[in-house]
């Protein structure tokens, strides 16, 4: 399961917006845990992007809408490996890194295609694969619910129906570029608690199952 090169395991949180999946990553950390710890996945782009767009813009725009889908993917792809590359050493000190949305985020938010789609899939494929990779599903509308009480720029500057159809979007696109991916689904309506004991059961099975490999 970790490889012979990857003394930590990984595991990924996706889902759109509002699913839940910050709080179910926070939590699991907190329950896994000192030697855990949280991630974002390409953690410096957005940030640059955002220097770029969003703050000369005065917050009237944001980096999603005006830089491009290829671009923003292989500037993800690229701060990706970097991050596996200089973080290497103080990855190895952890047992479980916990990240906050994996590379199906890059081809939901970003799907436009290109001519260096092949080269931008060498990338993915050379990063660690999850040891569990789990989508919270939450139904479009109860994650606009949530977006709306803890404010968001889209609920500033978009009206509800723009707001509820992309959710419905990305919903429909985890949902279709996840069919084919092994990956455990997590129902993101139930109690936060209730999700992060659920799912420390499932990290419990997988130390039971790498412990069951070992002695084999």
């Amino acid at each position: 399961m970790r490889g012979a090169d990857r003394p930590c395991r990984i595991i990924a949180v996706e889902g759109i917006d509002g699913s839940g999946k910050s709080t179910l990553a926070r939590r699991l950390v907190q329950l896994l845990g000192p030697r855990a710890r949280y991630e974002r996945l390409s953690p410096r782009m957005a940030g640059v992007f955002r220097e770029l767009v969003d703050e000369p813009s005065g917050q009237r725009e944001r980096y999603q809408d005006v830089i491009p889908d290829a671009l923003r993917r292989s500037a993800f792809l690229v701060d990706a490996q970097a991050q596996f590359h200089y973080l290497e050493k103080r990855y190895a000190a952890c047992d479980w890194l916990v990240f906050d949305r994996w590379l199906t985020t890059y081809d939901v938010y970003a799907p436009g295609r290109s001519a260096h789609d092949d080269l931008y899939r060498l990338l993915a494929d050379d990063l660690p694969r999850p040891d569990l990779l789990l989508h919270v599903r939450t139904p479009p509308r109860t994650a606009f619910a949530r977006i709306e009480r803890r404010g968001d720029w889209t609920v500033d500057h978009w009206s509800p129906e723009r707001l509820m159809a992309d959710l419905e979007r990305l919903d429909a696109a985890y949902a279709e570029l996840l069919a084919g991916v092994p990956h455990t689904a997590v129902d993101g309506t139930a109690p936060a608690e209730e999700v992060a004991r659920h799912v420390l059961g499932l990290v419990r099975a997988l130390d039971r199952a790498e412990a069951e490999e070992a002695v084999l």
